[in-house]
């Protein structure tokens, strides 16, 4: 039987090897498709038109990522209301962490990217870290280390895809329209009165959900925002407590989410041509930028909020060791999914500098990778 205090993170936690291994062969296969004889088809697939100049690319990244960013909404609130971060106790170390893992990397892409408007519009790419990745690796390699540190990075990832969601809410939405902006506030309001109601029953939920989506995609907000204000509208429990339309949800959606959605999103947006690829690539400030704030400022953001922490007596005992906490540092390196979402937003209408982001994430996502399985190997407890 499980503790309590791992029960609610161990859905998101489960098969977390398989979903890695299934994103990184998605990525593979885009990027041998895009440099081979058939890259034409692969673009022709990625551009395909469906219904009305809507083409699949533009599908799977405003429709199909908008089921995973609910999903990422459930996830949230299950773990503010009865997870992993529901008391002060509980949340402090990973919160502090992702804010200080998401200032770390903006402030070296920054830095590097002053000089450029143009470039200055990925900043937030390096913020981000893939959970599934994250997960997948650790599950990987980490076994024998502290279940704590595992918590840990479940709280983190989760935290850092909401900062995420809030950067593409503010910063990376089209010119805004007052009338649809108006219709989705309407349709949040109702969504919000059934959650106070505890109403369990999900066609309700799924019929205004699909409609918050219409008028958030017509408002000029990214319409992944939906999908997430969606997951914190849906209640816990129903009126008697005998049903929980979120983890009811959740046990739908996992496996569609991440070993449907988000290995198709990785084949769609991983394809990049190396027709034109040298070593002078990675002195670009854009892939620079992320490559350096993806591996470099994670570890310093979060390494340097708990230290800072540790200094205000904030936090004072944990089960595991700066060692290992360091190593899960380098795992969160791994941007993936979330920064080639962002970057595509920032960089959707520059085919170059589409290419050259595309290559600082996959390369700073290897390297963390490669180099945090290395450093837990390394401290890894001898059996």
């Amino acid at each position: 039987m499980l503790p309590n205090r791992l029960s609610n993170f161990v859905l998101i936690f489960h098969s977390a090897t398989e979903k890695g291994v299934l994103l990184l062969g998605a990525c593979v296969a885009a990027m041998f498709l895009a440099n081979s004889v058939w890259s034409e088809y692969y673009q022709q697939i990625v551009s395909m038109q469906l219904v009305h100049a809507f083409s699949f690319g533009h599908f799977v990244n405003d429709c199909l990522m908008a089921i995973f960013f609910l999903l990422v909404g459930l996830e949230i609130k299950r773990e503010a209301l009865e997870g992993q971060l529901a008391t002060r106790s509980q949340r402090i170390l990973p919160v502090v962490a992702a804010i200080g893992g998401v200032i770390g990397p903006v402030a070296i892409y920054t830095l590097l990217n002053w000089h450029d408007a143009s470039a200055l519009r990925g900043w937030a790419v390096p913020a981000a870290t893939d959970i599934a990745f994250a997960l997948g690796m650790f599950a990987l390699l980490g076994r024998g280390l502290p279940i704590s540190l595992r918590v840990f990075l479940t709280a983190l990832a989760i935290v850092d895809d909401l900062i995420a969601v809030v950067f593409i809410a503010f910063f990376y939405s089209d010119s805004l329209s007052p009338l649809y902006i108006g219709f989705a506030g309407i349709t949040l309001s109702a969504l919000l009165i059934a959650c106070r109601m505890k109403i369990s029953k999900m066609p309700i939920y799924i019929v205004l959900g699909i409609l918050l989506w219409y008028c958030t995609l017509k408002s000029g907000v990214h319409s992944t925002v939906a999908g997430v204000l969606l997951g914190m509208c849906i209640p816990l429990y129903s009126k008697d407590g005998q049903f929980s339309p979120i983890k009811y949800l959740e046990r739908i959606l996992h496996p569609i989410a991440l070993y449907f959605i988000l290995p198709i999103f990785a084949f769609v947006n991983s394809g990049v041509s190396l027709n034109d690829f040298n070593l002078a690539t990675f002195s670009n400030t854009i892939t620079l930028g992320i490559i350096l704030g993806l591996f470099f400022g994670k570890q310093i953001g979060i390494c340097g909020s708990m230290l800072l922490l540790q200094k205000l007596k904030l936090v004072r005992s944990m089960e595991f060791t700066f060692k290992q906490f360091y190593a899960v540092s380098v795992l969160c390196g791994i941007g993936f999914t979330m920064s080639l979402f962002v970057g595509n937003l920032a960089f959707s209408h520059t085919q170059e500098l589409l290419d050259e982001m595309k290559v600082g994430v996959l390369s700073a996502s290897l390297l963390s990778s490669v180099i945090g399985g290395i450093v837990i190997r390394l401290i890894k407890p001898k059996r």
